[in-house]
This record gives C-alpha cells, sequence and structure tokens, in this order.
C-alpha cells in the first residue's frame, strides 16, 4: 500500500505553525485510532495549541511533517507517550466528588462485605480508571484509614490507578501536591496523612502504601482485558472525550472487569443512556452509580 506525500512551506521565522483542515482531520483519525478520544470539527484550535508545543519541541516546522514523524518516523513509538500527554486534560483535586466517596464509604463498602458473608475478612480491589495524578485513589486510601478500616478491622483494600498519560502517573507516584490538589480537603486529613514542604504537601507512606499506579489505555482491548475482579470502579470525565462507538467498547470493558454486585461510578455530566444496558442504575444521596448485578 502507498501513502501519499504531503509537502507543506515551512512557516516564516518566529511565526506560529498552523493546522491545516486536512492535516487536523489527519491527526484527529490517528489519535482516535490509538485511544478512542475524538476531537470534533469545533475543537482544532485545542489540538493546534497542545500539540504546537510538540512541534517545537521536536524542532519541526510543520503539522504535516509532525503527522508524518508519527506514522512513519524511525522514533514514532517515543513520540506516542508525548502525544498522549499533550492530548490528555488532567483536572483534578482531592475530595473530588465527595457525594461518590460518601456513597462508597457508607454504602457501598457495607454491603460488598455482607454479601460476601466472611464475617469482615474481605479485599476490596478499587480501580480508578483515568487517574490523573493519584488524587482520587488516595482519597479513596485515606477514606479506608480514617473512616472503614476501625469499623471493618479485618478490611484490606487495594487501590489501582491506571492512566494514558505518564507524565501525570509519575506524579501520582511521587505523591507530591501543590496547595489546588488539597484545597478541598478536611483539614484533619491534611494534618494526619500530609507532610507539608514549604508551599506542597506530601501524602504519608501510610496512605501510599494502599494505591499503585499503572500506564493503561482505556481502548487497548487486550489489556483491558486483563483488568478483571474488581469491585469498584470510579471512571469519572473520561466518557466525555470519546463517542458512541468508542464509549461503548470502554464501558462494555468496565462491566467485564467488574465482580457480580460491583459498583461503577462516572462523572456527572455523563451517562450510560445509548451506552449500555447492563448495568442496573443505582440512586444515593446526590450521585447515582451503575450496579452490574
Amino acid at each position: 500500500m502507498s501513502f501519499p506525500t504531503i509537502i507543506a512551506a515551512a512557516p516564516a521565522v518566529g511565526s506560529q505553525p498552523k493546522l491545516s483542515d486536512n492535516t487536523f482531520r489527519q491527526l484527529r483519525d490517528f489519535i482516535y485510532s490509538l485511544t478512542g478520544i475524538y476531537f470534533q470539527d469545533n475543537k482544532k484550535y485545542l489540538l493546534e495549541g497542545r500539540l504546537g508545543k510538540r512541534l517545537n519541541h521536536l524542532g519541526i516546522d510543520t503539522f504535516e511533517e509532525y503527522f508524518q514523524h508519527l506514522r512513519y518516523g524511525n522514533r514514532r513509538e517515543q513520540e506516542l507517550g508525548p502525544l498522549y500527554d499533550a492530548i490528555t486534560i488532567n483536572e483534578t483535586f482531592f475530595f473530588r466528588n465527595e457525594a461518590q466517596f460518601e456513597a462508597f464509604e457508607r454504602t457501598l463498602v457495607p454491603e460488598l462485605l455482607a454479601n460476601r458473608k466472611t464475617n469482615g475478612q474481605a479485599k476490596l480491589r478499587i480501580w480508578s480508571a483515568a487517574s490523573s495524578s493519584g488524587e482520587e485513589a488516595y482519597t479513596v486510601s485515606m477514606i479506608y484509614l480514617e473512616k472503614l478500616k476501625g469499623k471493618f478491622p479485618l478490611l484490606d483494600i487495594e487501590v489501582i490507578g491506571t492512566d494514558i498519560n505518564s507524565s501525570v502517573l509519575e506524579t501520582a507516584r511521587q505523591g507530591v501536591y501543590r496547595e489546588y490538589s488539597v484545597r478541598n480537603m478536611p483539614k484533619t486529613y491534611l494534618e494526619k496523612y500530609f507532610v507539608r514542604e514549604d508551599n506542597r504537601f506530601r501524602v504519608k507512606e501510610i496512605v501510599k502504601q494502599y494505591a499503585r499506579f499503572e500506564y493503561l489505555n482505556l481502548y487497548d482491548e487486550p489489556r483491558m482485558r486483563q483488568m478483571r475482579g474488581f469491585d469498584i470502579i470510579f471512571c469519572c470525565n473520561v466518557l466525555i472525550y470519546f463517542d458512541t462507538q468508542s464509549k461503548i467498547q470502554v464501558v462494555s470493558h468496565l462491566y467485564d472487569s467488574l465482580n457480580h454486585g460491583g459498583y461503577l461510578f462516572i462523572g456527572y455530566a455523563e451517562s450510560l443512556h445509548g451506552i449500555s444496558k447492563a448495568f442496573t442504575l443505582v440512586n444515593f444521596p446526590k450521585t447515582i452509580a451503575y450496579k452490574k448485578e
């Protein structure tokens, strides 16, 4: 199979490269094929702005040349990680979606333990999908330490955070955050589970021991098939970046990843309407969850 050669004139010195409509569509389709993330036509400016920094870093003059580099360059595999980092948004903070955490603590954990009929001796596996820089995963760990461990002394948990962005995963593993991330943190948690280092806050090892972080592309079917045996999945504010077909694929894998009786949380602006009928919708105060019966 042959591929067309794209030739474009280099921009004038000092000017920013422009993303043509044709190259935008090529880049968009390429990104979609790898990640399921879809950039609508009105989001061309976002792709132009985010990838423009990669062009500067690589010393590439045009988006056409960058696309050729992604498709056929000698180091194209090494560029996929920075590409994913550039196109993903990582807006998160501790105790975001507080109603979900309250449902987790007050209802889901007691129910899951009761259904196992093990007198409280159990290990719950919790997946923070698209975990970004780790705040969600560590919030779960802190709730376990503060609210659940004393009530269920035989309960153990394992929290796995995954993301396609390698940079934020490294931040999660380090567990060091700025004031923005802890702005909604209850004061007791901040004093008990963090060490302040100048204007930053380091998560203590007692919290970090329950969470680990891995690279994962939610659109990678073989890898997703390996994600099994979870009791609760948090996958918030992710589906909004997928088109319908990608949502169906990802949600189907999330369903398979759950144990029977397990729960899926998604973002408040998201819905599984028209995406999946496999789950049972369960209402909680100020939030909802999807249960695998």
